[in-house]
């Protein structure tokens, strides 16, 4: 069996892969940039919504040209599309731009989810390293996450020096262009293309194949349905820390920086949350790895929506207080980043092997269809009260977790 450091080349550009894409410096701001362009939240809901629905329609063909086809090439346009969203982001002045600006994410974000994590795994298995997926994933995550903070840090000078906020998604496509040429430098290995003809009726008769395996394999369906929802849950409110801070900072006149006005406390406040938000959480991913060798996976990932529920019912009650504020959105993002790579380990280790990133696609995409229905109404809920959207989004995530139990209770029993 290899060991890892023979493999730390690609290793090193697996976690560069992962800091340079989370290198989109408008992130913390976007809320902010639709709502000053003149959106409400319900319509920020919409365009979410028309996001996930473009990730919901490609997700699954998307996984099954990267199986077939070639995962390198598939990333290469993924990043493409990612290039020609952040340039209708600076040039849209209206709800319909900005919808083909979330369209073109949503092409970006089909493309390459469940690619990378795929090409992990084969990686791994295919050079028989002694190392676990969990701990190989967590790390590449973890640098995602460290690119995240960099970006939130940088990005509070840039939101600060450059005229306008949109200018952020011009230097956002910098980091892409380096994406798509480091893509281009992995071994031909990891493009794994089966195929080189494209083939109407066989691509279709992969798509189905696929749904009808992830659904049929018990333990592979539970496992993407438990994770979708989750991923769901978290994106549903993961960005409502904009709007909050905002919120709170104008009712109480927080100016920390003196040498700064009021609107400029409020952006350097976001950023720096952000920042330390995604840095504890790239500890968590790093060392979740750990925790999986020491607990029952299928009780700690749910005892994942317990912790979140309550959380989420904790904020709503406190969100007139800054600490509280911050400390339940570190909490949440440590859940996460705690429960996907064990989440991503399991379903790699259930999944068919040439089916794995058709199943990983749809895992997205079934996260995909229930923020369609969850953005719009989050986003209303959130027009009218903060602290309701909160109170709604804990009390689902204790109903999952108490119906989990009770299904698994149940699933006990049966085989005494």
């Amino acid at each position: 069996m290899a060991n890892l450091k023979d493999f730390r080349l690609q290793i090193f550009k697996f976690e560069m892969y992962g800091f340079l894409k989370s290198l989109m410096f408008f992130e913390p701001y976007l809320i902010i940039y639709l709502t000053i362009s003149g959106l409400t939240l319900f319509q920020v809901g919409l365009l979410i919504s028309i996001r996930e629905i473009i990730i919901y329609i490609f997700e699954i063909p998307s996984g099954v040209i990267a199986d077939m086809y070639g995962k390198k090439a598939e990333l290469i346009m993924c990043f493409m599309f990612y290039i020609m969203s952040f340039l209708m982001f600076f040039f849209a002045t209206s709800f319909g731009l900005f919808a083909v600006a979330m369209i073109l994410f949503g092409l970006g974000e089909a493309f390459r989810s469940g690619t990378h994590k795929s090409m992990i795994m084969s990686f791994i298995e295919k050079n028989d390293i002694g190392a676990s997926k969990t701990k190989v994933y967590g790390q590449t995550r973890a640098m995602s996450l460290i690119g995240s903070m960099v970006m939130s840090i940088i990005a509070i000078v840039f939101v600060i020096w450059l005229p306008e906020i949109k200018y952020l998604f011009l230097i956002s496509i910098i980091p892409f262009l380096l994406n798509m040429l480091l893509i281009a430098s992995y071994p031909k290995s990891l493009n794994e293309r089966r195929k080189t003809n494209f083939n109407l009726k066989e691509f279709l008769k992969q798509n189905v194949e696929s749904v009808k395996y992830t659904f049929k394999a018990k333990n592979v369906r539970k496992l993407v349905i438990d994770e979708g929802l989750y991923q769901a849950g978290y994106k549903s409110i993961k960005d409502y820390i904009q709007p909050v801070i905002i919120a709170l900072s104008i009712t109480a006149g927080l100016v920390a920086f003196t040498n700064f006005t009021e609107e400029e406390n409020l952006k350097i406040y976001i950023g720096l949350i952000y920042a330390f938000i995604y840095l504890i959480s790239s500890l968590a991913s790093r060392y979740s790895y750990k925790v999986a060798k020491n607990v029952n996976h299928y009780s700690f990932v749910n005892i994942m929506w317990f912790l979140s529920g309550v959380v989420a019912l904790i904020l709503s009650f406190f969100l007139n207080n800054l600490i509280i504020i911050f400390l339940s959105f570190i909490l949440i993002y440590v859940f996460l980043n705690l429960r996907k790579p064990v989440m991503i380990e399991e379903i790699g280790n259930n999944s068919d092997q040439t089916k794995r990133a058709s199943v990983l696609s749809i895992e997205a995409q079934l996260a995909s269809i229930l923020l369609v229905i969850f953005a719009p109404i989050i986003g209303f809920l959130a027009d009218q009260s903060l602290r309701l959207m909160f109170i709604v989004v804990g009390v689902m995530m204790l109903s999952i977790f108490l119906f989990n139990q009770i299904y698994n209770f149940k699933s006990v029993q049966s085989k005494k």
